[in-house]
């Protein structure tokens, strides 16, 4: 039986996240695991358009800003947005 849902936390290579630096649009380019303490640990590559980039582990990289305007319009009862 499989009991896994959807993992949206750790976007595959192409996905778009923030640059941590600039907060512009950044690429993730790849994504490998390296060992690690008490196990593997997961990471990722990032190319921002400022050219910025870094290796970081998946559960520190940024949301991208689709997601953050995604959790920031609330519906209203009639299942409009606000705005």
């Amino acid at each position: 039986m499989n009991q896994s849902k959807p993992d949206n936390t750790n976007p595959a290579p192409g996905a778009l996240v923030d640059c941590p630096t600039c907060q512009l649009p950044a690429e993730i380019t790849d994504r490998f695991t390296l060992d690690g303490v008490p196990g593997p640990v997961e990471h990722a590559k990032v190319v921002c358009v400022q050219r910025h980039w870094y290796t970081l582990p998946v559960d520190m990289l940024p949301p991208s800003a689709i997601d953050r305007n995604e959790r920031r319009e609330p519906s209203t009862p009639s299942g409009r947005t606000r705005g």
